[in-house]
């Protein structure tokens, strides 16, 4: 796999990599990741920047969603 772009976000990191003939678009946000996959045959760097930039949002919101998930199911008082 190799990292062939970075999209500058104030609370994330979005790296964009090329691997097996596909972009992966890679979001991180403290222990929590989100990967979306491409086929590079019908993808351009720059349309995978401008998705990148346009999906943040809406990835940012699946993260909190994510983390109120993990703190419900984790908790140590938790009992099953």
């Amino acid at each position: 796999m190799r990292t062939i772009a970075h999209i500058p976000h104030p609370l994330m990191r979005i790296t964009i990599n090329h691997w097996n003939e596909k972009f992966q678009l890679r979001y991180e946000l403290d222990r929590f990741e989100q990967t979306y996959k491409f086929d590079d045959s019908e993808f351009t760097l720059s349309d995978l920047e401008r998705a990148g930039n346009a999906m943040a949002d809406q990835v940012l919101r699946i993260f909190v969603e994510m983390r109120s998930t993990y703190q419900q199911n984790t908790s140590p008082n938790q009992t099953t």
